[in-house]
Order: C-alpha cells, then structure tokens, then sequence
C-alpha cells in the first residue's frame, strides 16, 4: 500500500474505532481503518465483563457521561440491525451495610437522576427473590433496569462488517509507526510498520492504551494513558442470580462484579491493577484470590463454583479523568477518541457520533451516502447447512466455521474464528476441534495474496499451543 489518499484514516480496531468507521461510512467518505493486530477487538474490547452500561455512576458534565447518554439512545437500533447477543437483565448495586447504604443514596441516586438514568431502591427481600445466590447480608440496593449485556466481540465485528459493506477498507495486522504533514499541509502521511505509506486528509486516533503514543507522533503531550489489568474468572456452573450483581463501587475501580454472559455462564471480576507493561494480560494466584474474596461477600458460594478459563484485559487511565474526543491542539486534522476506559463499550456508539461531529467542526464535509446498508444482512441464510459437527462442547457445526470465514471481515487465526462462532470455548478449551478448525480453513480459504493461505494460521495454532504473545 502506497500513498492511498483516503478522507478519515481510523487508528485502531477495536469496539471505539469500528463504531466511529461504521458512523463515517454513512456519509459519501473514501475511509480505513488500521489495526496493528490480526484482527479487529484484540486489546481492551475483547476482555471486559460485557456489559452495557447505562452511565448511571458517570460524573455528570463530563465527555464520558455524554457519551454514554447518547449511546442509551443507540443501542436499541444496533443490536436490531446488527443482531448484536444482547440481553437486557438489569443491574443491582448491593448494599451490605448501612454505610454502603448511604453511599449509595448520598452519591448513586444523585449522580443517576443527574444522568437522567431510571433507577429504584429494592429491598432485600426484593433482591433474594430475583437473585437467591445473592448474599443474606444484603440491607437493599439500587435497581438500574437499564443496564444489559452483549457479546463484545460481534458487537465490534459487526461495527466494522457494515462499514466494509458500506466501502471502508480495513487493514490488519500493520500498526502505524510515524505520523507526518504533506509539504502542502493540507494532508497526513501515516507510515506502517512494514513500510508502507497512507495519505489522508484526516485522521482519527482510536489506539486505545496506544493513544499517547499516537499523539506523540503528531507532536502532542497533552495526555498520557496508564494500564491497568483486570482479572476475571468465567465460569458454567449454574448461579441463582438473574441480574448483573455489582458492589458500591471504590475510588480506584468499580469492584469485582458477578454477571450473566450473554452466550452462556457467568463472570466474576474483575480487579484493578495499576501496572507499567501494556502488554500485560498475565493471570495471578494473587489476582484470583482477589476476584474470588470480592464476588464471595455479593455470592457466598462463590469459591465453589468449577471455572472454565481465567483470563485478563488492560484498560486505559487516562492522565485527564475523562475521555479524550477533541481536535489535536498541534495537528488540528488529527482527532483524539483516547483516554477510554471501562465504559468503552457501552460509549462506543456516542464516542462515534460525536468524533463525527467533530470532523465536520473541523471541516470535513459531510454529504450521505444514499447507498449505505444500515443493517447487516443474513449473508449465508440460503446455503445448505452442513451438519457435521466440528466443536462438541459447544456444538458448532462445520457449516459454521465455513460461514465465519466468509464474513465481510475474515478471520485470519484460530482466535478469529473463535470469537465469531465460539469454538473452542468449551470445556476442553479446544484441544479436540483446533485441528479440525485449521483442516476447515485449509480448505476454505482462498489464496487472494499469493501467500500461504495458512500462514496466519499457523502462527495462531503455535500461540495457542506454546502461549506465545502475537506480535
């Protein structure tokens, strides 16, 4: 790829720049997006509880709680369109004491009615009957009805498979390395990593824990982003709770947490670590035992439950407080979407129209693109189901492992595939199917780059088996 002339270049793939590139592919735009990762929803997006907050608890007047107020609005029309898993359990915040109480009422209630956000005291009878794996310590807690679940992945991958629908270009696997002004100065020359180069006339800066390092790139030093890793624990076993069960919340994070998952079990976490490697998504005896001691005081029987995977994410702390949506104070034709922290995905949508009207503040134009497709299409719903099955535990067929390769935004590793059909997901966590999934992908995809069409493959299977961290 070299020197492409593109309107809007998006800067990461995750959950905050595939909404913000489905938002621009609505307009009449030559767009792309450039994530230096295999596939789309590989750092923050793809390991966090799921939920779809209603911004209940953001402080009122800031970005973040803008954000969120708009996405309440979005959302419906999303998981319509997009058939996004979407489950709309509700949330109670448990008060175990009485001055978990009044932290609640003196700061929650204000700061939802603050937020416009519904929400209701219960009493502890109340809870137990909805929620009997709930703590008998509980005095009451807050009812936020609102409050969902979704699959954080489709939710991402569907952002972008409309987008490419609609005629934005995606690229993978490529991070940008140096951000530099055409001569003219009226364009942006972004250099990847393996050498080639992109112009375009705007740029939208979406890296999520990267974000500073972007805008260093372009010269700016107004923010930095700070990791910090959540451990979480999912497990199957079956708990008496039909809400999402959260904690009053400290200064530092908003607690460990027990929640549906939208495609099956439960999750507990997730903690909140402040550390220095960005790439740090490592597990702990130390971290565990966190998750457990905190979910035991919502769910007492919490240390009993089996647990199918433990896993991390990193999130970021931005050094402002808040979200980061503004032109770059040095590269005015740079726009930040940084500083995204817990409730990126539950913002995405309202980071996304407002990094639009952004853009159009700072001069580009936006005309309709009449073409555009609003609702992702059921792209396989006449093929002929083939039956054979090639993940047991979670009874995924061949047909769709087939159909997940063929999606707008093809999955290029055995993580790919998983996240889009749930393969290998299962008790055996896919020491039974990865082999046949990798015979399927040998047999599907086609060899468009004059590469080896199982290169990418490959390297995914020897992550898996060795623990070895992509690049």
């Amino acid at each position: 790829m070299q020197n492409h002339k593109y309107d809007v270049v998006v800067i990461g793939g995750g959950v905050v720049g595939t909404a913000i590139l489905r938002a621009l592919s609505f307009y009449q735009l030559k767009l792309l997006l450039i994530e230096k990762q295999p596939d789309v929803c590989e750092g923050t997006s793809k390991a966090n509880s799921g939920i779809v907050h209603t911004g209940f608890d953001a402080k009122p007047g800031t970005v973040e709680a803008e954000c969120l107020r708009r996405s309440r609005r979005l959302w419906p029309m999303l998981v319509e369109n997009l058939r996004i898993p979407f489950i709309p359990c509700g949330a109670v915040m448990v008060a175990t004491n009485e001055e978990e109480k009044q932290i609640i009422e003196t700061t929650y209630v204000p700061q939802a009615k603050a937020n416009d956000v519904d929400v209701y005291w219960m009493s502890a009878e109340e809870i137990l009957e909805m929620n009997p794996a709930v703590t008998t310590k509980v005095t009451g807690g807050l009812a936020v009805p609102g409050e969902a679940i979704c699959d954080p992945f489709w939710a991402t991958r569907a952002f972008g498979e409309i987008a490419v629908l609609n005629g934005a270009e995606v690229v993978l696997g490529h991070g940008v390395s140096h951000i530099e002004t055409v001569p003219d100065g009226e364009d942006l020359r972004l250099t990847l990593e393996n050498g080639g180069t992109v112009t375009t006339r705007y740029a939208v800066n979406a890296a999520g824990l990267w974000s500073d390092e972007i805008a260093r790139m372009v010269g700016e030093e107004s923010f930095s982003i700070s990791p910090r890793k959540g451990q979480f624990i999912l497990t199957e076993e079956a708990i008496s709770i039909s809400s999402i069960i959260l904690p009053v919340p400290t200064k530092t994070s908003k607690g460990v947490l027990v929640s549906p998952v939208v495609f099956g079990g439960f999750l507990l976490g997730p903690t909140a670590e402040d550390q220095e490697d960005k790439w740090d998504r490592s597990t702990s005896e130390a971290g565990m035992e966190s998750v457990l001691a905190g979910c035991e005081k919502l769910v007492p029987d919490t240390r009993q439950f089996s647990t199918i995977r433990q896993f991390a994410g990193v999130r970021a702390v931005c050094s402002e407080g808040d979200f980061v949506i503004r032109p770059s104070a040095v590269q005015p034709r740079m726009i930040h979407a940084a500083g995204i922290r817990s409730t990126g995905l539950s913002a995405s949508p309202g980071i996304a129209e407002l990094v639009a009207e952004t853009l159009q503040k700072a001069g580009l134009e936006l005309q309709a693109n009449e073409q555009a497709q609003h609702t992702l299409p059921d792209l396989f719903s006449e093929e002929q189901d083939t039956g054979e099955i090639i993940c047991l535990c979670r009874s995924i067929t061949r047909s769709e492992i087939v159909h997940s390769l063929k999606r707008p935004l093809t999955p290029q590793t055995i993580d790919g595939v998983k996240r889009r059909t749930g393969a290998t997901l299962g008790e055996c966590q896919g020491n039974c199917c990865i082999p046949k999934i990798i015979d399927v992908m040998a047999e599907t995809y086609p060899d468009q780059t004059g590469k080896q069409p199982l290169k990418g493959v490959k390297n995914s299977y020897l992550a898996v088996v060795q623990g070895e961290k992509q690049a």
